[in-house]
C-alpha cells in the first residue's frame, strides 16, 4: 500500500512539473529560445491567487480561468515589448533575455510582496478520501484535476484550432509558414503567452498545499527543464511524460532511500535516459 500511496503523490506532483515543463518546450519548440522565466511566471500565479482568496474569497479553482488570462496577456505584453526585440539580436541575447526577466520578476514579488512564505486558507475542498486503503488528500487531487484538464485543453488547441495549428507549422519550418500566409509574430506571441498562462495555472493549481513564497518557482523550474529534455527538446507530449517522470523519481527516491538523495536520483534517471536517448525519449533521432 505504500508503493501505491508514493505512486499517487509522485504523480500529482509530476502533473504540476509536466505543466511547467510543456510550456518550456513550446516556447523552444516554436521560437528556439529556453524560457528561464517559467518558475517566476508560475510564482506569479501563486501570488495572484492569494490575494485573490484571500481578499476576495476566491477559491484557487474558481482563481484558475482568472490567472490564465492575467498571465495569457502578460506573457504575451512581455513577448511584444521585450522578447521580440531580443530575437532579432545575437544568439546569447537571446538565451538571457528570458532569464533577465525572470529575476527582474523574483526581486520585484521580494519588494512588493515582502519574503514571508504565505498559505491560501479559505479551501473548498479539504479532507481526504479513503480508496481501497489508498488515502487520496483532496488538496492534492484538485491540482491534478486541474492539471489533466490543461493537458486535455493544449491538446485540443494544437491540434484542432486554427491558431494552434499555425503554431504547430511555424515550428516546423516558419519560412514555409510565412509563404502560406502564418503571422509568425503573432504565432510567438500566443505561444509565449500559453506558456505564461500554463506556468500560472501550475501556481494557482499548487496553492492547495504549497506555500506561496517569491522564490517558490525555482526548484519548479530546474526539474521543468530536466522534463523537457527527458522527454524531448520542443515536444510537449514528451515535456508532459518527463515531468511525470521527474514527480515520480522524486517522492519514490523520497520515500524508499533518504530525502537527501531526492535530487541524486532525479539526476542518475537524467543521466540514463540521456546516455541512451540523447534527443530524448520523443525527440527526433
Amino acid at each position: 500500500m505504500l508503493f501505491l500511496q508514493t505512486l499517487w503523490e509522485g504523480i500529482v506532483n509530476g502533473s504540476i512539473l509536466a505543466m511547467i515543463a510543456m510550456g518550456i518546450a513550446l516556447v523552444w519548440g516554436v521560437m528556439g529560445i529556453l524560457s528561464f522565466s517559467q518558475g517566476e511566471f508560475m510564482m506569479l500565479g501563486m501570488f495572484i491567487t492569494y490575494y485573490a482568496n484571500s481578499y476576495l474569497g476566491l477559491d484557487p479553482v474558481i482563481c484558475v480561468p482568472i490567472v490564465g488570462a492575467l498571465m495569457f496577456g502578460f506573457g504575451c505584453a512581455v513577448y511584444r515589448t521585450i522578447i521580440a526585440k531580443a530575437l532579432r539580436g545575437p544568439r546569447l541575447s537571446q538565451r538571457l533575455i528570458t532569464f533577465a526577466v525572470g529575476m527582474v520578476l523574483t526581486y520585484g514579488a521580494l519588494m512588493l510582496f515582502g519574503g514571508q512564505y504565505r498559505t491560501v486558507q479559505n479551501l473548498t475542498f479539504t479532507g481526504s478520501i479513503s480508496l481501497a486503503g489508498l488515502t487520496i488528500s483532496r488538496q492534492k487531487l484538485v491540482p491534478l484535476i486541474i492539471a489533466l484538464v490543461m493537458v486535455a485543453f493544449m491538446y485540443f488547441f494544437l491540434n484542432k484550432t486554427k491558431i494552434g495549428k499555425a503554431i504547430q507549422a511555424t515550428s516546423q519550418d516558419k519560412q514555409a509558414a510565412e509563404l502560406v500566409g502564418i503571422d509568425s509574430e503573432t504565432t510567438y506571441m500566443v505561444a509565449f503567452g500559453l506558456s505564461s498562462a500554463l506556468a500560472g495555472i501550475a501556481g494557482c493549481a499548487i496553492t492547495y498545499y504549497f506555500p506561496v513564497y517569491y522564490t517558490a518557482g525555482a526548484a519548479f523550474l530546474l526539474f521543468g527543464f530536466i522534463a523537457v529534455l527527458l522527454g524531448g527538446v520542443g515536444s510537449t507530449f514528451g515535456a508532459l511524460v518527463g515531468g511525470l517522470i521527474m514527480g515520480v523519481t522524486d517522492t519514490f527516491s523520497g520515500v524508499y532511500l533518504n530525502t537527501a538523495y531526492k535530487y541524486l536520483a532525479v539526476c542518475v534517471i537524467f543521466m540514463l535516459i540521456v546516455t541512451f536517448r540523447p534527443k530524448g525519449l520523443f525527440g527526433k533521432k
